[in-house]
């Protein structure tokens, strides 16, 4: 195809992508609207491009775009997602404490317990990243 043909095709496509909430992934950042999140060394750095100006930043993908989408969106959820993914992140944390436990002790007693409380994590984990999932697809 001629290049002057995918341009314009471009051109139309992202004109009206940036009227919708669809999410443009694009090399290392996701774009909803005028919010952009970049994956960073220790997490996720959610900003706002119309602005200039970083508004969260998160240790999970998920809370990231579930803060710009409702951002795009004009809704400021912003402080509760961060109090979700901080639920998440200590049921997540001690999910791999407890299988790291597992792993290493030699006491069945101990095993067994930490069995036990690692379904209780992974469990309240995944409630939690449903809680914060209805913020991205509703």
């Amino acid at each position: 195809m001629n290049k002057q043909i995918l341009k314009e095709l471009e051109d139309i496509v992202n004109r009206g992508l940036t009227d919708s909430f669809f999410p443009v992934v694009s090399k290392n950042s996701v774009r909803i609207k005028n919010m952009m999140v970049r994956k960073s060394r220790k997490g996720y750095i959610v900003i706002d491009a119309k602005e200039g100006e970083q508004v969260a930043f998160t240790e999970f993908k998920s809370t990231a775009l579930a803060i710009a989408k409702s951002k795009a969106k004009g809704v400021n959820n912003t402080e509760k997602l961060m109090i979700l993914e901080q639920k998440m992140a200590k049921h997540y944390h001690d999910a791999l404490f407890y299988e790291n436990t597992i792993n290493k002790t030699t006491d069945s007693f101990v095993k067994e317990t930490r069995r036990t409380r690692l379904d209780i994590a992974q469990s309240e984990a995944e409630r939690v990243r449903q809680q914060i999932d209805y913020f991205i697809f509703s």
